[in-house]
């Protein structure tokens, strides 16, 4: 029969339930210490049962008590499963065995068995002999470090635990004191078996080992003699090192959640939701206190009516039950008189949710006051000019990436002729004339790839098919995740009549230059023919001077109507990219004078006859430079492009001839090689000037823009 010393509670352990339902067994079940002692007196059992872990039940005294009556009774002693001190309490007080209580509970027929070997131990061993080695056994398989120690802290026990910590044998802790054993001279300073010593009651500290780096939590239970003087110290330590690991980590975490916390620009307070369903705010953080003038002593524990008032707080209120109600973030606006003044909100509330409810909220606004200023202002500078836009005297136009037209103006219709209506069944390439379609398809391409294109010149059709010529720019850019083009065009249609006229003009002119030219050639040509027959014929000396002279005008009169044809030509073709080297090549026929040329990687954007500006500078380096050897051409960077230099090594030009040389009719030949270069040069924006030292040979300077010279890729 045994009798089981336990608190009855609601949910009792299935083991005892089990074995108060199994009527093989005979249990006695008593409550109390006082129950237990009084069926103990008058009854006969074979095992006693404690649990020790039942709150209400202090089973050390309960055994004391049964012992002290000469109850030998064999007792089994259930336990929490880290409390050493109470393990040999137990012991002590009598237990035949201690238990140790885990979170798993032992069956029914598990805790049979147990019973029935603690009633063999207590029949057929010694007391103390099996309480000895159960008490080790005991305190082996506690994970904690137990060592037993006298009070002058010379060890007599560790248990398995504690020799593993240190890597010792039970023989190699023997005659040592406890601080030895981590190489000290001496106690340490932060000592509980030294203050147990003193207090004669359990004491508590922490300790940390750098060697091991380990954090431990002591204890230190004094054990007392009859005579009430400490005669052992037990001692448990257990590694913390993973919580105080942890709470380093939290303490870190928790600084950087005060760095974010108030080193975000977007003001920020936290709400607690209570049970009432009412909210009361707990903090706010600097940006918040600064834009709004709110300390945090102002809104802490504070509802938002206690804040705000009762009208603007209830319905800041209405906003934080939504979150609730939603139990996802919400964003909307709202405008708030506030101590630094009303301003206007952009407020974003996250719930937290804890257990499956939401206990707090985190509320971020961001101040969008003058933003909202901002944005009246562009919607009434966006009518003004959309007005602009309506009534500008050029057509205004708005394509997407399939041709599709998003806008035109009043000017763009009334010129073409289209309503709205008409607009929803075209494209931009239903109202380009066959002629310009192919270059504007192109064009088009370039400008949804996202290049800007200036200049651009198309034939466009009304209504009723009649062509306009228009002239403009074109661009792009990205609107909700979609690409627009964007045109603004002017009706050039009076221009290009105006154009095709003056063409038609120039090429008459040039026309009637051409066969008047090659007339007058003609005749000068035979003027010269009959004068040298007539220089061949003359024997008067005075004559032959005259007719000598009548050659030369009548020469000067060819090359004047030649050049007459070549300047005729200037500008006639559209500027090209052309190769510093191969123009060079062309030179090179003419050249009695090596040019040794450093810029072989240069093109330059100039007029076809920009050959012509080389070979002037080659004839005027042969017909002009003092005993010249040879030609250098070099190139370097400037601020604003690149400088080309034509350099010899003759005698050079005077400083009063370096302007003067550029002349019409400066020379000592026609007078219109540099004066035509210069010409050609200038129309795409290029100058020459002469720079040389007079005595160290010629330099001519070519200065190019940069939109008129790249290298040779």
């Amino acid at each position: 029969m045994v009798l089981f010393l336990t608190t009855r509670l609601p949910n009792s352990d299935s083991w005892l339930q089990m074995m108060e339902h199994n009527e093989s067994q005979l249990i006695t079940h008593a409550g109390t210490a006082d129950e237990a002692l009084h069926l103990a007196s008058t009854q006969s059992f074979d095992c006693i049962v404690i649990d020790d872990t039942y709150p209400g039940i202090d089973g050390i005294a309960a055994l004391s008590d049964l012992r002290l009556l000469g109850d030998d009774t064999p007792a089994l002693f259930i336990i929490s499963s880290h409390d050493a001190a109470r393990v040999i309490q137990a012991y002590e007080s009598g237990a035949t065995r201690v238990l140790l209580k885990n979170d798993t509970i032992p069956g029914a027929g598990e805790m049979e068995e147990i019973i029935r070997s603690v009633v063999r131990d207590g029949q057929k061993r010694s007391g103390s002999s099996v309480s000895r080695r159960l008490l080790k056994a005991t305190l082996d398989s506690i994970p904690d470090i137990i060592g037993i120690q006298r009070p002058d802290h010379t060890l007599v026990y560790y248990n398995k635990a504690g020799l593993t910590f240190l890597n010792l044998t039970p023989d190699d802790i023997t005659g040592k004191k406890c601080f030895e054993l981590i190489s000290q001279n001496k106690p340490c300073e932060i000592c509980a078996t030294a203050k147990a010593l003193r207090t004669k009651k359990i004491e508590r500290t922490e300790k940390f080992l750098p060697e091991p780096g380990v954090h431990l939590d002591c204890r230190s239970y004094p054990v007392l003699g009859d005579d009430g003087e400490v005669i052992y110290i037990v001692e448990q330590l257990t590694d913390i090192t993973n919580q105080r690991m942890a709470e380093e980590e939290l303490r870190a975490l928790s600084a950087e959640y005060e760095t974010v916390f108030h080193g975000t620009h977007d003001a920020i307070f936290l709400i607690h939701v209570l049970e009432d369903g009412r909210f009361r705010f707990i903090r706010n953080n600097r940006a918040h206190q600064e834009k709004t003038g709110i300390t945090i002593e102002m809104l802490q524990g504070k509802t938002p009516e206690e804040l705000l008032g009762e009208e603007a707080g209830s319905v800041v209120s209405a906003n934080y039950q939504q979150c609730v109600d939603a139990a996802e973030p919400i964003m909307y606006e709202e405008t708030l008189s506030l101590p630094a003044g009303e301003r206007v909100w952009e407020t974003l509330l996250t719930p937290v949710c804890e257990d499956g409810h939401i206990t707090h909220i985190i509320g971020s606004s961001r101040d969008i006051t003058d933003s909202k200023k901002n944005e009246v202002a562009l919607q009434e500078s966006e009518e003004r000019y959309r007005d602009l836009f309506e009534k500008a005297n050029v057509l205004i136009q708005s394509v997407d990436e399939k041709g599709r037209f998003i806008f035109v103006n009043e000017t763009w219709k009334e010129k073409l002729g289209y309503t709205e209506d008409d607009l929803l069944n075209l494209t931009l390439f239903d109202i380009i004339h066959p002629d310009s379609l192919d270059h504007c398809k192109l064009t088009f391409q370039k400008v949804i790839s996202g290049k800007a294109v200036d200049n651009v010149q198309a034939i466009f059709l009304t209504k009723s098919k009649k062509p306009i010529f228009v002239e403009g720019n074109v661009n792009s850019r990205h609107s909700d995740g979609e690409i627009q083009t964007r045109g603004i065009f002017q009706d050039i249609s009076q221009r290009k009549q105006a154009e095709d006229a003056m063409h038609m003009a120039n090429r008459k002119l040039k026309l009637l230059s051409a066969i008047t030219r090659h007339d007058i050639l003609n005749e000068v040509m035979v003027l010269l023919g009959n004068l040298e027959l007539a220089d061949e014929m003359a024997d008067d000396p005075d004559l032959k001077r005259y007719l000598e002279r009548i050659q030369r005008a009548g020469g000067t009169i060819q090359r004047h109507i030649e050049f007459t044809r070549l300047y005729e030509g200037l500008g006639q073709s559209e500027p090209q990219w052309q190769s510093l080297t191969d123009i060079l090549q062309k030179t090179a026929y003419r050249k009695p004078i090596p040019i040794t040329n450093h810029c072989s990687d240069i093109c330059i954007y100039a007029d076809p006859m920009l050959d012509k500006v080389f070979l002037n500078l080659m004839d005027n380096t042969i017909r002009h430079g003092t005993g010249v050897t040879a030609v250098t051409i070099t190139c370097e960077e400037s601020n604003d492009g690149c400088i080309i230099r034509w350099a010899d090594d003759g005698g050079g030009i005077p400083d009063d001839q370096k302007e003067a040389i550029f002349a019409r009719g400066v020379g000592k030949h026609t007078g219109f090689g540099l004066f035509l270069s210069r010409e050609i040069l200038g129309i795409t924006g290029i100058m020459i000037t002469e720079n040389g030292v007079y005595g160290d040979g010629a330099s001519f300077e070519l200065r190019l823009p940069g939109s008129v010279v790249q290298k040779r890729g």
